[in-house]
């Protein structure tokens, strides 16, 4: 039986999921970005605790724990419940905006970095930001995304590549999760840079930066 023109094996097909999924990639990218350059203000402002690297701040939070330092502990397990808070009403957000959650995430979000822009880099409106991020993009097209944290990712590229050479797997697709990577810490390098020049007013980069995708957002199909 011939293969229906435009059907699953299709040339053109093909070439454009490869293109809507090259273009969800990059967008992904641009989003870890934002999330590394918030983070990394987040910790130099706050002197060593995270406004996205919850993993992070778990650990502190048993060491304050143990260390008998409740009044530590009590500010790292703030910072906790707002992430958990935002990646909460982010979801929420994303199931109303149906086809357009990431444009209504990244308003969200937009709108809250700019808060905290205005009130000298608060902690507090960075978190539940950064929560809330995770809500805009699941997926680049057959590949899992992870925005606001690396160890996910790391697994899966290390996975991969074991994978790979004992070959249970010729894909090489799992390369693709080096790009939220790759965008995280360009992000945090150049969060960090600002912050060393300009202080808490760096904060306002990230705010153009979400400015900026939001609107790219709204002009493209939306990925997952």
């Amino acid at each position: 039986m011939t293969e229906p023109a435009g059907g699953i094996g299709d040339p053109t097909n093909r070439g454009a999921r490869t293109l809507i999924e090259a273009r969800a990639l990059v967008l992904a990218g641009l989003l870890a970005a934002l999330a590394g350059m918030v983070d990394v203000i987040g910790y130099l402002h706050l002197k060593g605790l995270f406004v996205s690297y919850m993993s992070g701040n778990s650990t502190q939070l048993a060491a304050a724990l143990g260390q008998g330092n409740l009044a530590a502990a009590g500010g790292i397990a703030k910072l906790v419940a707002l992430f958990v808070l935002g990646a909460a009403a982010g979801q929420v957000l994303a199931g109303f905006a149906g086809d357009w959650r990431m444009s209504w995430v990244l308003a969200g979000v937009t709108v809250l970095l700019t808060i905290a822009a205005l009130l000298a880099a608060a902690p507090e409106p960075m978190v539940f930001a950064m929560g809330a991020l995770n809500a805009s993009m699941h997926r680049a097209g057959s590949i899992p995304i992870s925005l606001t944290f690396v160890t996910g990712v790391l697994v899966r590229l290390g996975q991969g590549l074991g994978d790979f050479l004992t070959r249970r797997s010729s894909e090489l697709t799992w390369l693709a999760q080096a790009v939220p990577w790759l965008g995280l810490i360009a992000g945090a390098t150049v969060g960090s840079a600002a912050f060393m020049r300009i202080g808490e007013a760096a904060i306002w980069v990230p705010v153009a930066l979400a400015a900026l995708l939001l609107a790219c957002s709204a002009a493209i199909r939306q990925p997952d």
